[in-house]
């Protein structure tokens, strides 16, 4: 190894625990994690307002800034709660003199800091670096029971900024077990933005949206709000699509759109008992796929048993044998649910 990484990432929330540092094992690489004390901050929505480039004393170059005003006008709104450790609570809305609204809040900010030994900085690494955190919230979470805290691809609004740099090890480094050498950085480094990293969402266009069509969007939308046409199932399902498309969590999306089929395929039959149909309980899914459908709907409802009997074949392997799924094995696990959900609604 020539040196050590570490990943300073700025997570928008408070993880109570001591500070300090400890090494741990995550696949296959040694990590040290560090947690510093909180930190208060501000979040602001900056409405109306751009960053922009702006000139720069060196000609040749130039600088970032706001397009909107930050002096603040006469117009303020605030909402402050008074805590029993003597800090405030406050939510701010401030009209700018030219007419832009700004809106912030006191949030607080956890330094968790990430070390692994590396050749050189890279893509690779800060996904690795990642990961770990990733590992560790999971952790903190079960310990704590401290929901709020969300592994990376579960938080909404902010998300963590990552500043990165590299340390090369001396030979005297290199003499020592990893461990004293990495602990010993935490000590006496802060890195260089070598690297800057922003975990926020894309602002993506329209035609960066794979089969999106706003106008057509924006009339699906109509109708579901103004017929009431919005049944659960379809809840559930973008949840399942959210585990895949965000998280990539392809195991987690097709278990849990199985489970909403499963409710809703069950649900069809008790429908048809109230309708005066004698079907028998079944205790397996496999029987409602292969016999209870095809008694009630015939040959109509042979291409679909099909394709459900393929997405349990799926379950079952993440199931009872840790298989994990590609993406589209889960993407097809998910057209077929969808499919399965709108039979369903149909027959019922």
């Amino acid at each position: 190894m020539k040196g050590c990484a570490l990943f300073q990432f700025f997570y928008p929330g408070n993880i109570r625990v001591m500070p300090g540092e400890g090494p741990f094992d995550y696949e296959g690489d040694r990590f040290v994690v560090g947690i510093g004390k909180p930190m208060s901050s501000v979040k602001t929505l900056s409405v109306n307002d751009r960053i922009i480039t702006v000139t720069h004393d060196n000609e040749e170059g130039f600088k970032y800034d706001f397009e909107a005003s930050r002096q603040t006008g006469d117009n303020q709104i605030c909402n402050a709660v008074h805590r029993a450790d003597g800090s405030i609570d406050v939510s701010l809305l401030v009209d700018t003199d030219n007419g832009h609204t700004q809106f912030s809040s006191s949030c607080i900010t956890t330094l968790v800091r990430i070390a692994v030994e590396a050749d050189e900085l890279s893509e690779v690494l800060e996904i690795k670096a990642l990961n770990a955190l990733n590992h560790f919230i999971r952790i903190y979470r079960y310990a704590t029971r401290d929901t709020s805290i969300k592994e990376v691809g579960f938080m909404t609004g902010f998300k963590p900024y990552i500043v990165t740099g590299f340390k090369p090890y001396s030979k005297q480094d290199l003499m020592k077990d990893t461990d004293q050498r990495i602990c010993e950085l935490f000590d006496d480094w802060e890195p260089d933005a070598q690297r800057f990293t922003s975990l926020q969402p894309q602002n993506l266009a329209d035609n960066e949206l794979p089969n999106f069509n706003r106008a057509k969007s924006t009339g699906h939308i109509a109708h579901y709000l103004s017929t009431g046409d919005f049944p659960l199932w379809r809840v559930t399902l973008m949840r399942a699509y959210e585990m895949a498309n965000e998280q990539d969590n392809y195991s987690a999306a097709v278990l849990e759109s199985f489970i909403a089929l499963e409710l809703s395929l069950y649900h069809l039959l008790n429908v048809y008992r109230a309708k005066g149909n004698k079907i028998k309980k079944y205790g397996r899914i496999h029987g409602v796929i292969t016999e209870a459908l095809p008694n009630l709907f015939g040959k109509e409802v042979d291409d679909l048993a099909t394709r459900l009997l393929r997405f349990k074949g799926i379950r079952n392997d993440v199931v009872h044998d840790g298989y994990k799924p590609t993406e589209t094995e889960c993407s097809e696990c998910l057209s077929i649910a969808e499919d399965a959900f709108n039979y369903c609604d149909a027959k019922a």
